[in-house]
């Protein structure tokens, strides 16, 4: 707008200077060379007609050749300055009336979320909100900003966040909380004067950069997220299992196209530990039909679950094939909600038998890896900020790391680049099950990815992406599991706003063998036992042999059931069905 003023200044300031100067020269051509005085008036009157092609006045025909060039001039130049008009200033008028403008107030909202700042990191916090129905508003000072976000269908208030006037038209008194992303330092000013005010709104920040926390705090933030931190955090979690069986896993294709890991044998050490197999490995593993495998499937643009609610993805389960849970950008979810919807940061987790599980992967067209227990050490690379959380969160859990970095440092054991044959070789990449790359950009992120796995090509690879776009591009070039920061961003302010918990790990899942019940009246169908007490039956175990509980089948008093739940789930299967039940 500030530029369309200029313009508007620029071209009425030279039409009247231009014209002041046509009507001083046409005066002293008609005294002069028509040998007529004209005054002021007539002169500007003939001058506009001729300008505008309205018409010549009465002063038509001229009798010289210099006064016939004059009016041609006039002419000339009054039709360029009509078509210039047009661009400049017809069509942008004309885009104001027919583009949609936001909204000049949102007194209707409450009980919702605003968001001051919008950038990339806020888009997924965005997507939790909706799905979750709640209302929000983005605050937008740059009015050509608000009006391209107003476009893409988000809810905007034009206005400076820092004033009061437009946190009063943003209803912030009626708000669960103000969103803050402060990636941009500018948006202090809103946080001093949100802490000014007499109705106390909540107020959280977002910061890229963790030393610019104690400006937010200083000026009167209620929390303070590093979305690094959380990303860091949850790719250390990965590693750590959530599943716990007291009998031995399968390890078997898990894929449509048949392919599974070599050697994933001889590398299980203990049934407690997390593992993810090679999206594309090399050659068939053990495939017999009794074996029950756990088996992850992450999902890709192009999938049909894709954007759909996670409570849909209960519809790829068949007799034989159960869904555990789900990874959804960076926390695992047992219970799947049509509040939170898939997309490219989430991944599944089945258990089923062989046969199943390989229909399944026919059906939907989804490639995964077989969930197997880990082998350590982990090599992490990077040691910044996402880095620094990795190494954190997994010396809390008693797994053992070797850290790359190209730069010596006190987190530091082997000095080298990750994007080097010999970087990764000083790490003992050879020894490692897992690399978790914490990089400082995507490119190179994505350069270790493709060497790391062209050296191991049953390596897991967990790397974090800086740009959520990437994280497809990581899977390609081979990463096992890849998290956005703008998911992780988006899923982390969610929970603090609802104050919502997700799974611990002193809660995961069980698989545990149990005795059908021999006193029991009740039904023992699937559907019964997952509604009575939340446990998921995986299979049934007869003669020794692991097979579906088909559809409607009551298992036989002899049977024993696979049961999946955490440990209050299996506590109310006992309480249902008795204390003998688990074995």
């Amino acid at each position: 707008m500030a530029r369309l003023g200029f313009r508007l200044v620029a071209y009425v300031g030279s039409f009247l200077l231009l014209t002041a100067i046509y009507v001083a020269v046409y005066q002293w051509g008609m005294a002069t060379l028509e040998g007529e005085s004209r005054s002021w008036f007539h002169a500007l009157e003939v001058v506009i007609q001729s300008m505008t092609t309205t018409g010549y006045g009465q002063d038509a025909p001229w009798e010289t050749l210099a006064m016939t060039a004059l009016m041609v001039a006039i002419q000339v130049t009054g039709i360029a300055y009509i078509f210039v008009a047009i661009p400049l200033f017809v069509v942008p008028w004309l885009q104001t009336i027919v583009e949609p403008t936001p909204p000049a107030d949102v007194s209707e909202l409450e009980d919702h979320v605003i968001i001051v700042g919008y950038t990339a990191l806020c888009e997924s916090l965005v997507d939790e909100l909706e799905s979750d129905g709640t209302e929000y508003v983005v605050l937008e000072p740059d009015e050509e900003r608000a009006r391209s976000l107003h476009e893409a269908g988000l809810v905007v208030l034009h206005g400076d966040p820092a004033a009061a006037d437009t946190l009063e038209d943003a209803q912030v008194g009626d708000a669960l909380a103000v969103v803050v992303d402060a990636s941009k330092t500018e948006q202090i000013a809103a946080v001093i004067e949100l802490d000014q005010r007499d109705d106390d709104p909540r107020v959280l920040a977002l910061v890229v950069d963790p030393s610019h926390a104690r400006y937010l705090r200083y000026a009167g933030a209620d929390e303070v997220l590093s979305p690094k931190h959380r990303l860091g955090k949850a790719l250390g979690d990965k590693v750590r299992p959530v599943v716990d069986a007291d009998f031995d896993l399968e390890v078997a294709p898990a894929s449509a196209d048949d392919t599974a890991r070599s050697d994933t044998t001889d590398r299980q050490r203990t049934n407690d530990r997390d593992g993810h197999g090679d999206t594309n490995p090399p050659e068939a593993a053990d495939t017999r039909d009794d074996g029950l495998q756990l088996v992850e499937y992450p999902i890709h643009p192009g999938s049909d679950l894709y954007g759909e609610p996670l409570s849909d993805c209960r519809s790829i389960e068949t007799e034989g094939v159960t869904l555990l849970g789900a990874w959804v950008r960076g926390d695992f979810l047992r219970s799947l909600s049509t509040d939170v919807h898939v997309d490219v940061n989430t991944t599944l987790l089945l258990a089923g038998t062989a046969d199943s599980i390989e229909s399944v992967a026919e059906a939907t067209g989804l490639s995964g890896s077989c969930y197997r227990p880990q082998s350590e050490p982990v090599v992490v690379a990077g040691t910044g900020t996402v880095g620094a959380s990795v190494i954190g969160t997994l010396e809390r859990s008693d797994v053992e790391t070797v850290v790359l970095d190209r730069h010596d440092g006190d987190l530091v054991d082997v000095v080298g680049d990750a994007t080097t044959e010999a970087g990764l070789a000083a790490a003992a990449l050879s020894d490692a099950g897992t690399l978790i790359l914490a990089l400082d950009d995507d490119v190179t992120t994505l350069l270790a990815t493709l060497v790391a796995r062209e050296l191991e090509p049953d390596l897991e690879i967990f790397a974090a992406a800086t740009r959520s776009e990437n994280v497809g591009r990581l899977r390609d070039a081979g990463a096992t599991y890849a998290l956005g920061l703008a998911s992780v961003a988006g899923r982390m302010l969610a929970l603090r706003i609802f104050e919502r918990e997700t799974m611990t790990f002193s809660d995961r899942i069980r698989l545990r063998r149990v005795d059908v019940p021999g006193s029991t009246t009740d039904p023992l169908d699937r559907e019964t036992i997952r509604d009575r007490t939340g446990c998921a039956v995986v299979a049934r175990e007869r003669d020794g042999d692991v097979g579906p509980l088909l559809e409607g089948e009551t298992p036989a008093a002899t049977d024993r059931l696979v049961l999946a739940g955490t440990e209050s789930e299996l506590e109310a299967f006992r309480e249902a069905y008795g204390e003998r039940s688990v074995g």
